[in-house]
C-alpha cells in the first residue's frame, strides 16, 4: 500500500518530468504561438509543483509563492497573446 507521503513525492516527480517537453518546446518550438503554450504549461506545472512542495513541507510561505507565480503567469500569457493578436498590449 502506498503511503501519502509517498504519492505526494510520487506527484512531485512526475510534475518535475512535465516539465521537460515544455522546456524543449519553448527552445526549439517551430512558431511562436507554440512557445507560448508551452510557456504557460510550464508555469501552470511551476505553480503544482511549488503546491506540493508547499503542502509536503507544511509551509504557507512557498503557497504564497505559489500563488504569485500562478497570477503572473497568467497575466503574462494573457498580454503576449493580446500582443500577438493586436499588436499593442492596451
Amino acid at each position: 500500500m502506498i503511503s501519502l507521503a509517498d504519492a505526494d513525492f510520487l506527484a512531485l516527480i512526475v510534475m518535475v518530468l512535465a516539465t521537460a517537453p515544455c522546456i524543449y518546446r519553448v527552445l526549439y518550438g517551430p512558431t511562436l504561438p507554440d512557445r507560448i503554450a508551452a510557456e504557460d504549461a510550464m508555469g501552470n506545472a511551476l505553480v503544482v509543483i511549488f503546491g506540493l512542495y508547499a503542502y509536503r513541507e507544511s509551509s504557507i510561505f512557498l503557497m504564497d509563492v505559489a500563488m504569485l507565480l500562478a497570477i503572473i503567469s497568467f497575466v503574462g500569457t494573457v498580454v503576449v497573446a493580446k500582443y500577438l493578436d493586436k499588436g499593442e498590449v492596451l
